[in-house]
Formats: C-alpha cells, sequence, structure tokens
C-alpha cells in the first residue's frame, strides 16, 4: 500500500499545477521583516525558521514522507473504521433481535439511529474548539477510552431509554473525531498527497465493515450466555481501548514532537507542508476569522454538500440489511449478501487513488461521479420494486448506492485544501460537520416503519439528494475555478513568481485566512 501512496503522490505532484510545493531556493530578505516574524503565530515556526529559503531535496523528502506512511496510515486506517463500526453495528444488532431485547415498537429504532447525530450535532463546535487548542493524540485517545465504554454500556441496556442515552452519548464521544483527522492530516502531508491519504483510510471504513460483518455473522451462530447481538458490542469495547492505547504511545502531535524522526528530518517534515499556505499549528483564536468563513461561498457550498449526502448515509447505515432483508434473503443470509455494499464504497476509493496516478485536479470528480453511479443504482432498485426483475440484479443495484460513500473523503477534505487560518478552518469544520449530524439525523426519519419493507418512498427521497450534490459540487468546481482566475489577473500568479509563493507561506504560518493571502489558490 505505501509504495501505491508513493507512486500517487509523486505522479501527483509532478502533474498538479494548483499544487507544487515551494521547493526552490527563494530569497527571503525584505520578505520576513523582524516585524514580519512577530507575527508569527505557528508553533512549528522554532523548525522552519532557519530553513525557509532553503531547497528541500526529493530525495529527502519522499524519504520522511514514507516514514510517515508506515508510521500513521495503519493507525488512522483502523481508527477510522472502527469510527465507522461502533455506530454502523445498529445495522448487525438488529438482526439478532436488538429490537425485541431493548423493547422498540414503531419508530423507536429510527429515534434510536438518530439520537447519535443529536449528541454529535450538539458537541460539534466545542470539539472543533477542543482540536483547534489541545494535541490532537491526547484527543483523539480520550475519544477512543470514551468509545470503549460506551461500547460495553450497550451490553447492560434494557429498554428504550437507556439505549437512547447510551447512544447520544456516543454522538458526543466521536464529534472531535472528523474535525481531529482533518487538521492532523494538514500538519504531515502537502495538499497533493492529502487526498490519496483521507481515500485510504476511508477504505477502513469498507473494510472494517466487512471483517466485522463476518464477525456478526460467526456471533449469529455462536452459543453462550449472552444475546447474540451483545458480544459484537463487547469485542468492538475492547478493541476501543486498544486503539486508544496505540494512538497515545504512536501518534505524535506536531513535526517536533515526532521522535522516531531525526532533528533534520522533523524540519524536512515541517518544511514539506509549509507549502499549503494553511501553516501548521496555532492555538490563538481569532473571532474575526469566523467573519470571514461566515461571508465566504465556499462555506456554503461545502455545507450544503454534506448535508444533502449525509441524509443516505443516515438511512442506509441503519437500515441498509432491513431492506436487502426485503428482497427474500433470511437475517444470516443478509449479512453475507450486504458485503458487497462495503466493497463498492471501498474498492471504488482505491480507484480513485491509482487515478490519482495519472489524472490532476479530481476533487470535484470526486464530488460528483460516484453520485451519478449511486443514483443509477438507486433508480434501478426503485423502478423494478414491483416484482418482475431479477433478484440478483437489483441486488447488484443495490451494491452500486453504496458507490456514495466514496465521495466522503472528497468532501470531508475540502476545507483543509480550501480554506486558511486556523480558526477559520475550525469554524468551516464546525459547521460542515453540524451539517453531516443534521443530514444524519433525517436520513434515517425517511425510513418510516409504514413504508416498510420496501422503504418506496426513503428510496425516491435519497435519489433526490444524490441529484442535489451532484449540482452542488458541479457549482463548487465553477465557483473555485473563476476565482483562482480572478485572483491570479489581480494579484499574479504564484506558480510564476517565486516571492509570491515564499510570501503565501509565510502569510500562512502568521495564520492569515485564504481571503488575506492573496498568493493563496484553490485546488479542485
Amino acid at each position: 500500500m505505501i509504495e501505491e501512496l508513493k507512486s500517487s503522490a509523486d505522479s501527483q505532484v509532478s502533474s498538479d499545477k494548483h499544487e507544487k510545493s515551494v521547493d526552490q531556493h527563494v530569497a527571503v530578505n525584505g520578505v520576513l521583516s523582524p516585524e514580519g516574524e512577530q507575527e508569527i503565530r505557528d508553533k512549528a515556526f522554532g523548525l522552519l525558521k532557519d530553513h525557509i529559503d532553503e531547497t528541500l531535496d526529493p530525495e529527502e523528502d519522499r524519504r520522511v514522507r514514507r516514514k510517515l506512511d508506515w508510521r500513521f496510515m495503519p493507525i488512522l486506517t483502523f481508527l477510522y473504521g472502527l469510527n465507522y463500526v461502533d455506530k454502523a453495528s445498529l445495522s448487525w444488532a438488529v438482526l439478532m433481535n436488538f429490537r425485541e431485547d431493548t423493547h422498540l415498537v414503531g419508530n423507536d429504532y429510527s429515534w434510536v439511529s438518530s439520537i447519535f447525530y443529536f449528541g454529535y450535532l450538539g458537541a460539534e463546535y466545542p470539539a472543533n474548539v477542543l482540536v483547534h487548542k489541545y494535541p490532537i493524540p491526547k484527543i483523539i485517545t480520550g475519544v477512543c477510552i470514551s468509545w470503549g465504554i460506551l461500547m460495553l454500556a450497550h451490553l447492560g441496556a434494557k429498554n428504550y431509554a437507556g439505549i437512547l442515552v447510551i447512544r447520544f452519548l456516543l454522538g458526543v464521544s466521536e464529534a472531535p473525531v472528523s474535525a481531529a483527522l482533518m487538521t492532523y492530516v494538514g500538519n504531515w502531508w502537502k495538499k497533493s498527497e492529502q487526498p490519496i491519504r483521507y481515500l485510504c483510510f476511508n477504505s477502513g471504513q469498507g473494510g472494517t465493515y466487512i471483517i466485522f460483518s463476518l464477525v456478526a455473522y460467526g456471533f449469529g451462530h455462536a452459543g453462550g450466555a449472552l444475546a447474540h447481538w451483545k458480544y459484537i458490542y463487547l469485542v468492538l469495547g475492547l478493541l476501543s481501548f486498544i486503539l486508544g492505547g496505540v494512538v497515545s504511545f504512536f501518534l505524535p502531535a506536531l513535526p517536533q514532537d515526532a521522535h522516531f524522526l531525526s532533528d533534520h528530518e522533523k524540519t524536512v517534515a515541517a518544511k514539506r507542508v509549509s507549502s499549503n499556505m494553511t501553516g501548521i499549528k496555532t492555538i490563538q483564536w481569532q473571532n474575526y476569522q469566523m467573519w470571514h468563513a461566515i461571508k465566504d461561498p465556499k462555506t456554503y457550498f461545502l455545507i450544503l454538500y454534506m448535508f444533502f449526502s449525509m441524509i443516505p448515509n443516515g438511512g442506509l447505515t441503519n437500515f441498509n440489511t432491513l431492506v436487502l432483508e426485503s428482497f427474500d434473503f433470511d437475517k444470516y443470509t443478509t449479512l453475507l449478501v450486504n458485503l458487497p455494499f462495503s466493497v463498492s464504497s471501498a474498492g471504488q476509493m482505491w480507484v480513485w487513488v491509482f487515478a490519482g496516478r495519472y489524472f490532476k485536479n479530481l476533487r470535484i470528480a470526486g464530488l460528483t461521479i460516484p453520485m451519478v453511479i449511486a443514483i443509477i443504482g438507486m433508480a434501478i432498485v426503485y423502478g423494478t420494486e414491483n416484482g418482475g426483475a431479477n433478484k440478483w440484479g437489483r441486488v447488484f443495484s443495490y451494491w452500486m448506492i453504496n458507490s456514495c460513500s466514496a465521495s466522503f473523503p472528497f468532501a470531508i477534505n475540502m476545507t483543509g485544501q480550501l480554506v486558511s487560518g486556523h480558526t477559520k478552518q475550525s469554524f468551516t469544520n464546525a459547521l460542515v460537520l453540524i451539517a453531516f449530524a443534521v443530514g444524519n439525523i433525517v436520513g434515517p426519519f425517511a425510513f418510516h416503519s409504514s413504508d416498510a419493507p420496501k422503504y418506496t418512498h426513503a428510496l425516491a427521497t435519497i435519489m433526490g439528494t444524490f441529484a442535489a450534490c451532484i449540482a452542488i459540487g458541479c457549482g463548487l468546481g465553477v465557483y473555485i475555478f473563476f476565482e483562482n482566475r480572478r485572483r491570479n489577473r489581480l494579484y499574479g500568479n504564484p506558480e510564476e513568481n517565486e516571492e509570491l509563493q515564499i510570501e503565501g507561506v509565510l502569510d500562512g504560518l502568521k495564520d492569515k485566512t485564504d481571503l488575506e493571502n492573496k498568493n493563496f489558490r484553490f485546488v479542485y
């Protein structure tokens, strides 16, 4: 995997003109004055201070990147996978008498599915403030420990009220994860490298879901004193505790904390990402940057896309097994038939990784093309629900629907790609992830109990949200294309002017927003 990452990143760096790193020798006399140095707020500036105008050796760049990949990618991939299956575990439990054991009736299961995101919604803004101010590995360690406690708490759930409280608190505990990972990836990888890494560890969601679907299938046939579904939560709880220990021990917060790197490699690691023009880490909260986020059109494109893309996610995450069961499979066969549903998303993410070796500017395509595939699959399932169609043809079409998941890594990564200024990033992240929570809250209520087992109206609603995502993604691409052209016309092209490039890097270290940093260009 690491060699593929290396090859993909090398090719994309060489081909993407919007993402050239500032690796030339550039004189900075007159650019960084003593007064200008006092404006630097970045915590990694100590590593960069005496090396801003040095050439970054390509071989050193690749060697440090490989070290980062080997160290971080397996942990982040499993973290993202466990983060997903913790909440998706309901889709297995519901096939193993979960509703009967917790006395759920009517739309109670929809509320149990959605209450997670009420907790997530309420905690999202304070979670982003925490991510802004404190070391990310410490935050993630605390999150993993809380997951373990809450997973084990499922074993004692005996009624509707109890499971609601547990799921609400689980949502609160997971609120910092996406913002923390977005920030963490930006601390260690260049813009040109970030989408590939996001795709890789997001593919862990599908891979982990497949593994635990097989585990759930095994538990469904196991004996023991506990209800079958409780064994799933027991295993997830124990794994969460273990992961917390791994994160605490192996993930450094910033390059200067990376004990597995030499002093020179720490400098290389910091210099690699300085060209992002977003800085690395500052803990000072600047209120004016929230206004910059509010008046930025990109903010609303990102919010709307996340909201509409999460309505299907919220519904299908918890109801996909029930929909497949309506295709006349028994509950255990449903678990197995559901496996390619995750293969569809994880596999497509790897297709995008390899596509990054040959094509540039894939982000907008990543927001739209998976939705086109999903809408085709949904249209076939919806159009053949009255019978007469081949069952396995309908199943294959249903697997196509989860193509929409392949767009999530692109959507969640766009804030870090399009926004600079640490407070502006944190505030924009909070707004986008609030939209994430609201969409997931709405999703399960598209699946009314009165519409079971085919859920006709839910499928039609989801098809409409896919179409909305395609339109919003295209609109965002058009906007940033013309905004880049406008900036080049007014301020000059940083790719053609080395002085403008270094000024852009320094503005990033000064924690300037993309509205203030005239040399910042938006990738698409």
